[in-house]
């Protein structure tokens, strides 16, 4: 929140060039994931190893570049790292509920686990 304050003035003045920024930042956040998937998969890996090259492929520490661009640049420049921290949360959600679908993977209950009927949500 605190790296993003910095560039909310320049969010105020939605343009054509941050809608262009906008759209640059996904398909690079969108590349990571997509790459990892398809080179984990032209190499015959098993569906585990697929999972966590998509996902390391994917995530990246943004946070540190937001850090890096407020620090050392004027803000415009972390408008874009904003954007992937924003991008980057929602695509793993969405990569992963493909993946699920993808493998059919299916969680498994946890054994020993006992619901605590005291507990109200």
């Amino acid at each position: 929140a605190i790296n993003s304050s910095v560039v909310s003035p320049y969010l105020r003045l939605f343009n054509a060039k941050i809608l262009g920024i906008a759209c640059t930042t996904l398909v690079l956040a969108s590349l990571g994931y997509i790459l990892g998937w398809l080179i984990a998969r032209l190499l015959g890996w098993e569906k585990d190893l697929v999972i966590a090259l998509t996902f390391n492929g994917g995530m990246r520490n943004i946070s540190a570049g937001a850090v890096m661009a407020v620090s050392y640049f004027a803000a415009p420049v972390a408008l874009p790292v904003v954007l992937g921290m924003l991008f980057q949360q929602s695509l793993a959600s969405l990569f992963g509920y493909l993946i699920n679908r993808r493998y059919n993977l299916k969680r498994k209950p946890e054994s020993g686990v006992v619901a605590d009927s005291n507990f109200s949500a």
